[in-house]
């Protein structure tokens, strides 16, 4: 059982470890301590921005790509109009789209939409030296034309912003590049978990079926997996109501019924689960607290796994 459970906590590790993004390199295509490459955009108001010729007059550029459909991106945006209104005559920042779907029209409409003052407009072919696979990515070039730091993802609030510019800008600033940072994404490890509980779920269940005399196989088929799980405590029909109260709940969601129906069948498949996860929990010898906590989520796949693999033996209620 030990043994089992250390391989199940390095599985866990190891996925976590394949999740996690890596920090040695942006993927930008530039790093910290670069040159930039001189470029001209073009902004809304008609005019262009060349690099070269706005480090003559600012001390730093702050350029930002984002994406007028990006949630984070329109997050941050008051934020970096507060510490501008406060620093345009040190900086300046450039705000383009590197969707190649949105136009100058709708730049404009966002820019007066949003009350920003900064420069906004098109990345188009300007940046093509750039790889940018998230929006969005804020680079910092200081007066030296270096890439002072580059990040992927939202600023989330003005003072991580503020500190940013507050380093480039200082008196005593000699040129050090900030580390690469790339906002956290939950999204891997959702998608990890996911995974990891549909694995533990079907060893699980095929250990508890096989304790049981059932066919460990039958946990691989979806609706008949529940079926055979409740059979072996309850009334296995009322077990494979419960499973399909799941995708018949999700058709209703996005269906025209009322919503009223998809919470009816999600009560109805929690009210269902919660003496099934107690009776299979007493089969095998546990007590209610542990049923109760396979009804909940994430203990639900780490029980059902403890009692497939463990020495909890089957008897009949």
């Amino acid at each position: 059982m030990k043994k089992r459970i250390g391989l199940l906590l390095l599985l866990i590790l190891v996925m976590a470890a394949l999740c996690s993004p890596a920090y040695a390199d942006t993927g930008v295509g530039i790093e910290p301590g670069d040159t930039m490459p001189d470029f001209t955009v073009s902004l809304t108001d008609g005019s262009t921005a060349t690099l070269s010729e706005v480090l003559k007059e600012k001390d730093l550029v702050v350029l930002n790509i984002f994406a007028s459909w990006c949630p984070p991106c329109e997050r941050e945006f008051p934020e970096m109009e507060a510490v501008y209104q406060e620093k345009k005559d040190q900086m300046e920042i450039i705000a383009v789209s590197g969707d190649p779907e949105d136009t100058m029209e709708i730049m404009t409409d966002y820019k007066a939409g949003h009350s920003l003052s900064f420069p906004m407009g098109l990345a188009g072919d300007a940046l093509d030296f750039l790889s940018i696979s998230a929006f969005p990515t804020t680079i910092f070039i200081d007066k030296n034309g270096k890439v002072g730091m580059v990040k992927i993802g939202a600023f989330m609030d003005r003072a991580e912003f503020e500190e940013k510019i507050g380093h480039f800008l200082a008196k005593d600033y000699e040129g050090d590049p900030l580390e690469f940072e790339k906002a956290f994404n939950i999204v891997p490890y959702l998608l990890g978990w996911v995974a990891l509980s549909a694995l533990m779920l079907v060893v699980g269940r095929w250990g508890i079926l096989k304790k049981a005399g059932k066919k460990g196989w039958h946990s691989l088929i979806p609706f008949f997996n529940v079926y055979e799980e409740y059979d072996t405590v309850w009334n296995g029909w009322l077990g494979l109501v419960a499973g399909l109260c799941v995708p018949l709940s999700f058709i209703a969601a996005i269906s025209e019924l009322p919503g009223i129906v998809a919470t009816a069948l999600r009560i109805l498949r929690w009210g269902l689960s919660i003496p099934e996860s107690l009776k299979l929990a007493k089969a095998f010898g546990k007590g209610k607290v542990f049923g109760f906590l396979m009804f909940l989520p994430v203990f639900r796949e780490v029980g059902r796994l403890i009692l497939g693999v463990g020495k909890a033996r089957y008897q009949q209620l």
